[in-house]
């Protein structure tokens, strides 16, 4: 917004003057009827090319500032992670495990379609299959966990919301690496549950929950949710814990898709573990 208050401080004087010149020009055709008509028709077409072209500046630069809310998400990751991140193009990152064998790549989407009233929330994204998009990929925005990619067509992907009481999310705390579920009741849509934290473990209001990286589909580290408030179960020595949601899932707009690009040899060696139990 910087850059578009500096433009307009750019072009002041022409601003004045294009007022200057609306007042003349009503004080010509006030009492012309005819002239009123012409003008009017003109002026609002005029007027219409106006408000597009300014609309479409002011768009740009808060799109700009989205996008580099993304980034800094990113590199929150980055920072939080041995790995290193190489990014080749504006619309896709890369990520290397320890290795250095390329495991995750980041796509940039928007969302064009999204619900939050429902007990299953759906949202549609605007990037698909063309674009290398494929199910089972996390959705994250700025602010952390959004949901998965459960179909995708062409040119479009439909994810699974944690906002869906279908759906829970492997999480952990940030502090002492406790790992649990985040469940969503299906009542107000910024908060959730995270169940399955032992009694014994020490909990502050506040604290961080974040991916505990146990699935194949969300990379460990990625922001989900606050602690707050606890108390214990005797019954089961469980805690019940209340989070509150990172990402605001009402306005949420650009976003990452992650792909894992080890994902189809992780799950086929889990599978293997089925020979042994059966």
């Amino acid at each position: 917004m910087d850059s578009l208050l500096n433009f307009l401080k750019r072009i002041h004087i022409l601003l004045i003057f294009v007022v200057l010149e609306a007042i003349s020009l009503t004080s010509l055709i006030g009492g012309d009827v005819r002239r009123n008509s012409v003008f009017n028709t003109s002026a609002n077409y005029i007027a219409g090319h106006v408000y597009d072209l300014t609309w479409r500046y002011v768009g740009y630069f808060y799109l700009r500032e989205e996008n580099a809310s993304l980034m800094r998400q990113l590199s929150k990751i980055r920072s939080n992670s041995s790995s290193s991140y190489i990014i080749d193009t504006a619309r896709f990152h890369d990520k290397l495990d320890t290795l250095g064998k390329l495991k995750y790549r980041y796509i940039t989407a928007s969302v064009v379609k999204n619900s939050v009233s429902r007990q299953n929330n759906f949202i549609t994204l605007d990037q698909g299959s063309a674009n290398g998009v494929r199910e089972d990929m996390a959705v994250i925005s700025a602010s952390g966990v959004v949901g998965v990619i459960v179909a995708v067509s062409e040119h479009y992907a439909s994810a699974i919301s944690l906002l869906n009481r279908k759906i829970g999310i492997s999480a952990k705390l940030k502090t002492n690496d406790f790992y649990g579920s985040i469940i969503w009741l299906g009542e107000d849509y910024r908060k959730a549950v995270l169940n399955e934290i032992p009694n014994h473990v020490e909990l502050h209001q506040g604290d961080t929950v974040v991916t505990s990286g146990y699935s194949s589909i969300f990379p460990p580290g990625i922001p989900i949710a606050t602690i707050e408030s606890f108390e214990k179960n005797t019954e089961d020595n469980f805690y019940k814990i209340n989070v509150k949601l990172l990402t605001d899932m009402k306005c949420v707009s650009n976003v990452f898709i992650i792909e894992n690009l080890m994902q189809d040899e992780q799950l086929n060696l889990e599978s293997l573990e089925n020979k042994f139990v059966q």
